[in-house]
């Protein structure tokens, strides 16, 4: 199992932004870790501070007088101790740099609109850091729903398993999650159309019976992963149809609180939790994603 001695949560102060500052505090009390607030003053851009050329440490000063009265606002009644850090440079660069220094296990950041990847946080910047950063990265949707957005809660969490060695590791860190949260646990995986296409005939009675010998073999598969204490109280589905679409309304019927997913997987299933999977869910923006990748191992 997995641990967190830290969790560094990024905002640029924007409403959709600050959405993963409470979730960030929770999953920090959970795993009794630190909490680190990362705010990045990007020199290129400062006109969001009504200046265009201004010093640089008065800047700081005046940011960071700003941003501890907004964070202290959002945790006036979260009970979790925090620290803020303030940095002035390349906002990617930034942001690894603090994970690093600051032990993280965790990187917690939101987005601006259901746009992906490409619109997380500070425009390019989250795309860079999933193919730096040594940790997971947690991406809260911006527009997430009312509803879910005021609970910062971990009740339920779902694991998308495509059997790559990302999705092995993603399935270690939501054991972890499940464990620290006491959470009811989903382990889920998708048959994609092109895959059912390439193996079923015109013969209806042969391909239901093909049908339910893949999901059995499948269901098999997903059990397998699970350790002996958790195969009794671990649910285990497999859905069919396109991966984001069907995890997402998976997790909206089922309550679902948080989903964990490899980033780049290929494995059984080719193509099942490549990158643009999870792009695609964070989009639909309904549900925190816990992105992993291989090298994520800490």
């Amino acid at each position: 199992m997995f641990s967190i001695s830290a969790v560094v949560c990024a905002t640029d102060l924007s409403e959709g932004s600050n959405k993963a500052i409470p979730l960030a505090a929770y999953i920090a009390k959970g795993f009794g870790a630190k909490l680190i607030i990362a705010h990045i003053i990007d020199l290129p851009a400062v006109t969001p501070y009504g200046e265009t050329m201004v010093d640089p440490q008065e800047l700081r000063t005046r940011v960071e007088q700003s941003t501890k009265a907004q964070v202290s606002d959002i945790l006036s009644s979260a009970n979790v101790d925090w620290e803020l850090h303030i940095s002035i440079g390349y906002p990617a660069k930034e942001i690894q740099q603090i994970v690093t220094e600051s032990s993280a296990g965790l990187l917690v950041a939101a987005t601006h609109s259901r746009s992906g990847f490409e619109r997380l946080l500070l425009g390019s910047v989250s795309r860079k850091l999933m193919f730096s950063l040594s940790v997971p990265f947690l991406i809260v949707p911006g527009a997430l729903p009312a509803e879910r957005s005021a609970l910062h809660q971990v009740e339920s969490l779902m694991i998308a398993c495509d059997f790559s060695d990302d999705s092995d590791i993603a399935i270690q860190w939501g054991f972890a999650f499940a464990k620290a949260f006491s959470a009811k646990l989903t382990l889920a995986t998708v048959i994609e159309h092109g895959q059912l296409d390439q193996i079923l005939t015109v013969d209806p009675q042969k391909d239901r019976a093909v049908a339910h010998r893949l999901v059995d073999e499948l269901a098999g598969k997903l059990r397998d992963k699970l350790p002996e204490e958790l195969k009794t109280t671990t649910s285990t589905v497999v859905l069919a149809g396109h991966p984001h679409e069907e995890i997402n309304k998976f997790a909206i019927l089922n309550h679902i609180d948080l989903i964990v997913m490899g980033v780049h997987g290929r494995g059984f299933i080719e193509n099942l939790m490549v990158g643009s999977t999870t792009d695609r869910l964070v989009r639909l923006g309904q549900f925190p994603v816990l992105a992993v990748r291989t090298e994520q191992t800490k």
